[in-house]
């Protein structure tokens, strides 16, 4: 077992990972999904991988839809709860335990890394690895689809401390933007014992991923700026999701 493990590694894993972020927004995440299917689009045969799905909840929906979907994620806990999701609703879904800075199992159609999924590395060349991966994991003139925060948005909405509380756990937030790194620290207490964790993401920008795809070999073919697919606005933009073309 690693010393330091990454963050990624071990918070991920947990099941407080899971209770903090227990109102996600579903239907948002559907309606996005939704939008990318009529929008590229992704036809019922084609095979899609979701990179860094964490339980599952873009994938299972997508195999609700009738898609193949794989769903792959470096957390053991994660994936076992996706697995166990996919055999109880019946679903053509398969999940399981990879680093996305590695080429997959197999080849498919359409890769999605959504909800901010990359960019967690402190070594900048592994932001490019994964990419890369992406890129080997398509069939020759497949797409892959990166959604990742969109910094000024970020900034706009910055809330530097903030304490909430999801059940019976009281959750202490403390956010940070430091040397193009925006962190999280999260402190709690459960059954008496103190916890602690932290989230860093690398405030990657467009320029950024174009730089990275050029040097994998990626042709951006679109970049939107929020869920309903709106064209990228650096000034108005919610996100940043780009549609890579291999």
């Amino acid at each position: 077992m690693e010393d330091n493990p990454a963050w990624y590694k071990t918070w991920f894993d947990t099941p407080f990972y899971h209770t903090l972020y227990q109102d996600r927004n579903i239907a948002e995440a559907q309606h996005f999904l939704q939008n990318l299917i009529e929008n590229l689009p992704i036809n019922p045969q084609e095979r899609i991988m979701d990179i860094a799905c964490g339980r599952g909840r873009h994938a299972l929906y997508l195999a609700e839809q009738g898609f193949q979907v794989t769903g792959t994620d470096l957390s053991p806990n994660s994936i076992s709860y996706a697995q166990q999701e996919a055999k109880e609703r019946n679903l053509n879904a398969k999940f399981y335990v990879h680093d996305m800075r590695q080429k997959a199992q197999e080849k498919v159609d359409v890769v999605l890394n959504v909800f901010t999924s990359i960019g967690y590395f402190d070594d900048t060349s592994d932001n490019t690895k994964a990419v890369q991966a992406f890129y080997d994991n398509l069939v020759d003139g497949g797409i892959a689809v990166i959604d990742f925060l969109h910094v000024p948005q970020v900034q706009k909405h910055w809330v530097s401390d903030e304490v909430v509380t999801r059940g019976n756990i009281e959750f202490t937030l403390k956010r940070t933007f430091e040397n193009d790194w925006i962190k999280k620290d999260i402190s709690f207490s459960y059954e008496g014992k103190a916890y602690a964790f932290s989230e860093s993401v690398r405030a990657l920008t467009r320029t950024d991923f174009e730089q990275i795809c050029s040097t994998v070999g990626f042709r951006i073919a679109k970049v939107f700026g929020n869920y309903s697919l709106k064209p990228f606005d650096t000034k108005t933009a919610e996100r940043l999701i780009l549609v890579l073309q291999k």
